[in-house]
């Protein structure tokens, strides 16, 4: 049985511009996978959605390294491959103010296209500047 979804602490969520440009900007306008972060976003921001919470693989299969990251599957509150195609992951950074959750990648999943990167790849190069 699947452990249940962990609340975690209450922390500020923070969407950099650099980096949503670079996760979301890739994508076209009309994109599925652009509209969807897009909204997911919207409804995190305004207190709507719920994001659920998971802890990333420290050491990941395919060789990523997320120690301590937390991923959110999108669209939110969807679970599984299938209703949640696509993530996003964070990184609990510290600033002026505190603790903060830090958007670090965008993307699917588990990718069917061997060409595609995965956002736990994706995060894992931004957090390490080159890909697993």
């Amino acid at each position: 049985m699947a452990s249940p979804a962990k609340k975690m602490p209450p922390a500020p969520i923070i969407f950099g511009a650099e980096e949503w440009a670079e996760e979301i900007g890739r994508f076209d306008a009309k994109a599925d996978a652009r509209l969807k972060a897009e909204r997911a976003r919207r409804e995190i921001e305004a207190g709507e959605g719920k994001p659920v919470w998971k802890p990333c693989e420290a050491a990941g299969s395919q060789g990523t390294s997320l120690p301590g990251c937390r991923k959110v599957y999108i669209p939110l509150g969807q679970e599984g491959a299938s209703a949640a195609p696509y993530g996003f992951v964070f990184q609990l950074v510290r600033t002026d103010d505190g603790l903060a959750w830090n958007f670090i990648g965008f993307g699917e999943r588990h990718p069917t296209n061997p060409q595609t990167r995965s956002v736990y790849a994706r995060a894992h190069k931004r957090l390490h500047g080159r890909y697993p």
